[in-house]
């Protein structure tokens, strides 16, 4: 019996990384808050909507990867359905979107939001896919 790769090993997530310039957090850097982290770091959490963000080395079940971007800015990874993702890049007038931690149900694309996007997000659901809703604003 194969095992599947965990979400946060697949190559599309792997290149969204390098494509940000970005390295896993260090073992001394774990548990940490993202506003203490120098940029260009990311990790996996459990608490994606939290004032403070403690970022780990390894992913573990529906856990969300978070990214401190070069510009110092915070984004979320994750999956949304295709007319989320095509409202997201539109970016002409607010959305709300379910994002989840991994693929689930119709949620199959892969998106990175940035923070000078996201208006608010609530907490995980904790259930059925452990999807976290955002709140979206138009680009700027």
């Amino acid at each position: 019996m194969s095992k599947a790769l965990h979400n946060s090993l697949l190559p599309e997530r792997q290149a969204l990384r390098d494509g940000s310039n970005l390295r896993i957090v260090t073992g001394k850097e774990e548990g940490t808050d993202i506003q203490h982290l120098p940029a260009g770091v990311y990790g996996f959490t459990g608490a994606p909507s939290a004032a403070e963000i403690p970022l780990f080395i390894k992913p573990y079940f529906e856990c969300y990867e978070v990214h401190k971007l070069a510009d110092g800015q915070t984004a979320w990874v994750g999956y949304v359905t295709k007319e989320e993702l095509a409202n997201f890049q539109r970016g002409s007038e607010p959305v709300t979107l379910d994002l989840y931690p991994d693929p689930y149900d119709q949620a199959v694309c892969l998106i990175c939001i940035p923070e000078s996007r996201v208006d608010r997000r609530k907490p995980p659901t904790r259930d059925k896919g452990n999807s976290m809703r955002m709140d979206i604003a138009p680009k700027a």
